[in-house]
């Protein structure tokens, strides 16, 4: 029989309810508590080779599980725009309609769902982790008063336009009162 190499091992200081946590995790994926701790710091060095902390990889993990569980799809940015351009001349109302309603059931979707955090924030995340290729989304909060902007240069105006609708109805559902709205192509 062969035998199984020892690697040294160091001793690190970590706060006991955290050890009871990860205790209570290893116990519940039947692994022991040296190869359950060694991978999740394995897992955070991978994270931190990739310019990410174990944070940001886990927070975006858990948004896609929303995105899926909510029934949202990844399609190809091609392929939305050639429908769009299809069918959003002659059917503008109605896709808007189409948006705005998803917008709203979003909205409502994240008031469920989220709990540790404000849903607008989550939701901006979100939009940025989408396959909109939203590079910059910003609230501004004034008071009782929030201004929402955001910017792609990968949508069409017509994109843009029931994006826009969406991001309405996520925005009513979540409490705010939209007062005014301008957009242009990607902004």
């Amino acid at each position: 029989m062969g035998r199984r190499l020892q690697k040294e091992t160091k001793l690190v200081r970590v706060y006991s309810d955290l050890v009871a946590k990860l205790n209570e995790a290893s116990n519940r994926e039947g692994i022991s508590f040296l190869d359950y701790v060694n991978s999740a710091l394995e897992q955070a060095v991978r994270a931190h080779k990739m310019g990410h902390s174990l944070k940001e990889i886990v927070d975006f993990y858990e948004m896609m599980m929303m995105q899926r569980e909510a029934g949202l799809v990844m399609v190809p940015s091609e392929v939305l725009n050639k429908i769009t351009e299809r069918f959003y001349p002659n059917e503008k109302n109605m896709l808007e309609s189409i948006w705005y309603e998803s917008g709203v059931w979003y909205g409502k979707y994240l008031l469920v769902k989220v709990r540790r955090e404000d849903p607008i924030d989550v939701f901006g995340e979100m939009l940025k982790a989408t396959g909109w290729s939203i590079k910059n989304v910003v609230f501004e909060r004034r008071g009782d008063k929030l201004a929402f902007k955001c910017f792609s240069l990968m949508l069409s105006l017509e994109n843009t336009a029931l994006l826009m609708k969406f991001i309405v109805g996520v925005m009513e559902t979540l409490g705010y009162e939209v007062i005014s709205q301008n957009y242009l192509r990607g902004v």
